[in-house]
């Protein structure tokens, strides 16, 4: 892993069946495939910051990321701008990932020093819940399900534990996020990606350091291990629906998951680490993020590479929707867009 983890979620990637079709997830689905032209170049934006960007989702109000220092940034009248500039905390605490809510108005994220908070985009007004249940280890991955204020969010750390929260009435009538109990489904292995299905909102996905890649039907409740057999490179994120569950890997690699028929098979799709994924809805294109500068999709025609202008490494990618570019991020503040 290179100075990251991954699990990557953006507003059409988590928004299950009935949330996605709530929100129009279907349409903006279509209009952002036809606005994704394998033909377009990636050219280097403009970046608030030198540090590390490690995620990056689309929202409601075009896409955000996070990285290094706290940092969380968005994508302002064509210009990339500094949200938040210290974290959930204001401890400058490193952030590993971000997901987003169904209806793509509140983003959540996680990181060093159990860092974890939430950012509502439309209002940008921020929360901070770090340390949860008095977690101790480095988040590395989070996900994030349903609409604010109602979601569902599990998020991973260092040592395997793998906490879900979901928001509930309490006694004075407000909704707040209360936590369940702490599972970890790969024993004490690091869990570098999790991923809600978007075909059913109670199901998710996850993958470990162990090159063990597991599933919950319970919002966290219990675990079964899936895959995947002999494999033997590093894995760095995950996403997945009904039909078919991705993972990559290291070596370019990526292994693909048929849910009905429960076979792995592993596609070889670049050389490098592959650290970041996206996909719209249940059809191609995927997008997957390498190290070295290089950024891959899959479309009807296979898997096509593409030697953008930086040589940094790429770790995440996020389809753009509603008129947005299509987004990448990595080392360096690098920001790519198409």
């Amino acid at each position: 892993m290179t100075g990251r983890s991954s699990s990557r979620r953006t507003f059409l990637k988590v928004a299950g069946g009935a949330a996605a079709a709530a929100v129009g997830g279907g349409a903006v689905a279509s209009q952002a495939v036809a606005q994704s032209s394998p033909d377009a170049a990636w050219s280097e934006a403009s970046s608030p910051t030198s540090k590390s960007i490690t995620s990056v989702v689309q929202t409601a109000d075009g896409p955000h990321a996070v990285g290094s220092s706290g940092n969380v940034l968005a994508l302002v009248d064509g210009e990339w701008r500094l949200v938040v500039d210290s974290g959930p905390s204001a401890s400058n605490n490193p952030l590993n990932d971000v997901a987003v809510t169904s209806d793509g108005k509140r983003i959540w994220f996680a990181g060093g020093s159990v860092a974890m908070g939430a950012y509502d985009v439309e209002t940008g007004k921020k929360y901070d819940y770090t340390a949860p249940d008095g977690k101790t280890s480095t988040w590395e991955a989070i996900a994030a399900t349903g609409t604010i204020d109602r979601e569902h969010v599990i998020v991973a750390n260092g040592s395997g534990e793998v906490l879900h929260g979901v928001f509930e009435e309490n006694d004075e009538g407000a909704y707040c996020i209360q936590w369940g109990d702490v599972v970890k489904p790969a024993g004490g292995s690091t869990i570098p990606g999790v991923a809600f299905s978007r075909g059913d909102t109670d199901t998710a996905y996850g993958i470990s350091t162990s090159q063990a890649a597991f599933e919950t039907t319970d919002y966290n409740q219990t675990w079964t291990k899936i895959g995947v057999s002999n494999a033997n490179e590093s894995f760095y994120d995950v996403l997945g629906d009904d039909d078919t569950v991705y993972v990559s890997a290291g070596g370019g690699t990526i292994y693909r998951y048929d849910c009905d028929c429960r076979g792995w098979t592993p596609v070889d799709v670049g050389e490098n680490a592959l650290q970041g994924l996206d996909r719209l809805g249940s059809a191609e294109p995927v997008l997957a993020a390498g190290n070295g500068g290089y950024v891959y999709e899959r479309t009807g025609d296979g898997w096509q590479e593409y030697d953008t202008p930086v040589g940094s490494d790429i770790y995440d990618v996020a389809y753009g929707g509603d008129g947005g570019p299509d987004v990448a991020v990595g080392s360096g503040g690098t920001i790519l867009e198409r």
